[in-house]
């Protein structure tokens, strides 16, 4: 349920950028072939993927890791697809960033619990520091939540 929550604003997402494209007089309008592939391969992004994966014994993978990696995918693509023209980067960056938007919400709440739970003081600490901190903590999340999902994946195939 939530994975079809992540993909509806994702695709919500490519529409408004798309449409910013086409209102922005200082940016050259992209191929709306370019934004079709990207909502097929994100709509694609279903049940049946996830399904395949298992069959073949193959690790589980954050939605927004498969989400990311289509959008490279169509990036890609859209750089060697001599018929169309190529995308700014401008516009991949902006679909990404929306990507990234609920791991680094998570990972700002996530260290601000620490900082009230230990009732830490911080405000001498440079910001740029408390971003690298901040990145580390989400990075170390990432590769937590992707243990226990090989974890439960593995538990998984034990008792089918």
């Amino acid at each position: 349920m939530a994975k079809k929550n992540v993909i509806d604003v994702i695709l919500k997402t490519i529409n408004d950028v798309q449409q910013n494209n086409k209102q922005n007089p200082n940016q050259r309008t992209v191929d709306s072939n370019v934004f079709d592939l990207l909502k097929d391969k994100l709509r694609n992004l279903d049940d049946k993927t996830r399904a395949k994966r298992a069959a073949k014994g193959k690790s589980p993978h954050s939605i927004l890791d498969l989400i990311r990696k289509e959008i490279e995918g169509v990036k890609t693509d859209n750089k060697r697809d001599a018929n169309v023209r190529t995308a700014p980067k401008s516009v991949f960056k902006d679909i990404l960033r929306k990507v990234e938007e609920k791991p680094a919400r998570r990972a700002a709440k996530g260290i601000g619990n620490i900082i009230n739970e230990y009732n830490l003081d911080v405000r001498n600490i440079p910001e740029k520091v408390l971003v690298k901190i901040q990145s580390k903590y989400q990075q170390d999340v990432k590769n937590i939540d992707q243990q226990y999902a090989q974890a439960m994946h593995d538990l998984a195939k034990k008792y089918r």
